[in-house]
């Protein structure tokens, strides 16, 4: 290929593979209620299933083309859907005692900040400490300035 493959101009695309281009968008997905979600995944699942079929038994190209787009539909609405799973579980758990979240809701940190005593397991005493702290107290000196 010479200079003359640079310069020319690029190459329009059929009205097909703009047509299939077109995927769902995110955005939209959020605004949708949870009802038209699943119902929306059923449909993209069985149309799915569909063209698998169908490129099987050596379909058109244009059909073995949309599995891909179809493919990152349903991942994209599974995505909405738990993210709004986790939102709305956020929402419940948040009144609630820390304690009680369920471990996936928690902040992750890291393993040693997870596993650190908290302020209150820090302050504890033992019976045996009390006891000793209550028979020989702070000494208090004067000092003289």
């Amino acid at each position: 290929c010479t200079l003359l493959c640079f310069l020319a101009p690029p190459k329009k695309t059929s009205f097909l593979h703009r047509k299939m281009s077109a995927h769902l968008k995110v955005a939209d997905a959020r605004g949708k209620a949870k009802d038209d979600l699943l119902k929306q995944l059923r449909e993209s699942k069985q149309e799915l299933s569909q063209l698998r079929v169908a490129k099987q038994s050596q379909s058109a190209a244009s059909k073995v083309a949309k599995i891909r787009v179809l493919r990152k539909n349903v991942a994209r609405i599974l995505t909405v859907l738990s993210q709004k799973e986790r939102e709305n579980l956020k929402k419940l758990y948040a009144t609630k005692n820390a304690n009680r979240t369920p471990k996936n809701l928690r902040r992750k940190l890291t393993k040693s900040r997870r596993q650190a005593l908290s302020r209150k397991e820090k302050s504890r005493k033992t019976a045996r400490a009390v006891k000793k702290e209550a028979k020989f107290p702070m000494r208090k000196f004067a000092v003289k300035m």
